[in-house]
């Protein structure tokens, strides 16, 4: 082999070692930072399961963190009990007209550092932050088929969902509180309205494959009236929609009332309450 050869060979080993790296490099990247999704729905989604994920792994985190203290504290107040017992008996015996053998001057500084020990695990674990529970909604459910009761509505609820996610970062930087507000209101309200659009989905599938029957005319009307309740919750989140935008138009937003956006969420929050109510009746019915 010529000297030619010998190097056209090195050459291309060391360009396939060099691909074979930038390959492994672009897994890894690809790995730890995921592309964001283009689409603001999937955005949404993955932010909420980021946020899930952290919270699990941090409750985990300071459940078993509580749980050590506790046991320290326990494992140190029956230390301190069993050395004071000692101190204690050997301190009475030496009243008689002995004198204080080793056990006491063993057990009562025992004792202490046990009782210490046991006094600071407590209030340590008392004291642990908890973790704070995530913010970020749900992502608004993919809207229902033409065609199907309730169409139009779901899709007036993704839109005014994922115009209101978009607009809250905007909001933090000016309003920070508003912001919180707006997050929980979305927090809580979200799973409601997707269950409603659920349900749609199962009374179409219902009324469909039992087209003719009693069945279907009841899917039917039970599926018109969740539309009007999913109807309702929607206007609340074109209300709630509008309030972030009014603030912003504000001259100064951070200063602005929020009353209007008081208002709204508080309504929101009672129609979601009531939701509740009613899908626990049922449930109960």
């Amino acid at each position: 082999m010529g000297r030619n050869d010998r190097t056209d060979l090195t050459a291309r080993i060391a360009s396939g070692i060099a691909e074979a790296t930038a390959h492994a490099v672009a897994f890894r990247d690809g790995w730890k930072n995921p592309p964001v999704p283009r689409d603001p729905r999937d955005r949404m989604a993955l932010e909420h399961e980021r946020q899930q994920r952290d919270y699990a792994r941090e409750t985990t985190r300071y459940r078993n963190r509580v749980a050590r203290l506790r046991r320290r504290a326990s494992y140190a107040t029956a230390t301190a009990l069993a050395a004071g017992a000692v101190a204690t008996a050997d301190l009475v015996g030496s009243l008689a007209g002995g004198s204080l053998d080793a056990w006491f001057w063993l057990g009562a500084p025992a004792a202490g550092i046990a009782a210490l020990t046991a006094r600071t695990s407590k209030r340590t674990a008392a004291e642990l932050p908890v973790p704070l529970p995530p913010t970020a909604p749900p992502p608004p459910p993919r809207p229902l088929p033409a065609g199907i009761i309730g169409a139009g509505e779901s899709a007036h609820l993704h839109r005014v969902r994922v115009q209101l996610a978009q607009l809250v970062p905007t909001i933090e930087g000016l309003h920070s509180d508003a912001a919180v507000e707006i997050r929980r209101a979305d927090f809580e309200a979200a799973p409601a309205l997707a269950a409603l659009v659920e349900r749609l989905a199962v009374l179409s599938r219902v009324e469909s494959e039992m087209a003719g029957t009693p069945a279907a005319a009841t899917a039917a009307a039970s599926a018109e009236e969740i539309r009007i309740r999913l109807a309702q919750g929607v206007a609340m989140y074109e209300e709630l929609l509008n309030a972030a935008l009014q603030m912003l138009s504000a001259p100064d937003p951070a200063s602005a009332p929020s009353y209007r956006l008081d208002i709204t969420v508080r309504e929101l929050a009672a129609y979601t309450e009531g939701l509740h109510i009613a899908a626990a009746s049922a449930d109960f019915a």
